[in-house]
């Protein structure tokens, strides 16, 4: 089961935070993209995307159908997704910081953030760090998994306006807590609960967005000719208030609904083959891209010590191949595999290697 413009608008949103992150190395901080200055909130709209597309998938097993069986299913199937790549890139950042390969060693590896993330809840605010910095989002998602039945329960009860609120309330709250490093919403901390609110606000709204898809007045409004047009566009506005980052996420649903629709306009743009194959390696796009920009930066740095100035774009450039080529041998190498590798632990026999569901970052 898979919308290929949602899993489009999966590789967009990777690449935005890509883009986004990769003036946060000063070597590289004269490559800044205005249009990409607020893509932090593009992980609001992972949180989103896997609320929705998690209910698409498992809801009439794990929800209408919820017993202990099928609960243990889910979470297998999730962690099969997620971990085997977390762990590898667990690893290899942690390697990085024994070699002090990029130059920058910033995670302690004692035995608390060490255990925390080979299990990963090191995000979930008792001040444990993720020693591959990108995995915060996908550690707070393990906990969104947990409790997913309970959500999906609430969201598909008298009560789901409630919940809405609820949700909508805590995003403002953490908006608001001044924790935010580049906006108001774009908090991580580790030794704070907010990042895990974050994360399960957002998740709740993509559940309560799988709820109302077949309403017929979100049909009507948003799968109709120029819908996607009209919502990307106001995304676009709310972009352009400063501080309104609830704002923009609150329009997100929209964003993915007129992608699950799958209008021709949504398919141009989010479902053609580049789009669609970023989406397939965006987990592993979001989880690589950090180690592979700081090695160019200090590779880049050597090289101007030896005279060779004036061509700092040429590194970027070979940045963004050698992550594209790291992360489609990772997808398949590692994420597919790995899946593979743990269905085969459950249920006792081989499985064919097949293309998965983008993980979400």
């Amino acid at each position: 089961m898979r919308v290929a413009s949602l899993t489009g608008l999966r590789g967009v949103a990777a690449v935005s935070v890509l883009l986004y992150h990769i003036p946060h190395q000063p070597a590289f901080s004269q490559f800044a993209i205005p249009l990409f200055s607020r893509a932090y909130l593009a992980v609001d709209l992972f949180f989103i995307l896997s609320g929705f597309v998690i209910s698409y998938g498992y809801h009439d097993r794990v929800v209408t159908h919820l017993s202990r069986a099928s609960y243990a299913d889910f979470l297998i199937n999730r962690m099969a997704r997620v971990w085997p790549l977390h762990l590898i890139v667990t690893l290899v950042f942690g390697l990085r910081i024994l070699l002090n390969v990029s130059g920058n060693q910033s995670i302690d590896l004692n035995a608390a953030n060490v255990i925390s993330n080979l299990f990963m809840v090191q995000s979930w605010g008792w001040g444990t760090e993720p020693i591959a910095g990108n995995s915060w989002s996908v550690s707070t998602e393990v906990a969104a998994y947990l409790i997913y039945p309970l959500i999906a329960i609430v969201a598909f009860s008298r009560l789901a306006w409630a919940q809405a609120a609820l949700c909508i309330g805590v995003l403002m709250f953490v908006a608001s807590s001044g924790l935010g490093s580049s906006g108001p919403l774009d908090v991580n901390d580790s030794d704070s609960v907010l990042t895990l609110l974050r994360c399960v606000a957002g998740f709740s709204l993509g559940v309560l967005t799988y709820r109302i898809a077949d309403h017929p007045v979100c049909k009507a409004v948003i799968d109709r000719r120029g819908g996607f047009a009209g919502v990307c566009a106001l995304i676009a506005l709310a972009l352009l208030l400063p501080g309104a980052d609830v704002l923009v996420v609150c329009l997100m649903p929209a964003l993915v609904l007129s992608c699950y629709y799958d209008g021709p306009a949504a398919r141009a743009v989010m479902a053609n083959r580049l789009s669609f194959h970023l989406g397939l390696i965006s987990y592993s796009i979001y989880l690589w891209h950090p180690l592979v920009r700081d090695v160019a930066a200090r590779t880049m740095g050597v090289a101007q010590r030896h005279g060779i100035a004036g061509m700092d774009w040429l590194f970027v450039l070979g940045m963004l191949v050698v992550t594209w080529l790291i992360c489609w041998a990772s997808y398949l190498l590692i994420e597919v595999r790995g899946h593979q590798l743990i269905k085969w632990m459950q249920k006792g026999r081989p499985q064919r290697p097949a293309a998965l569901e983008p993980a979400a970052p």
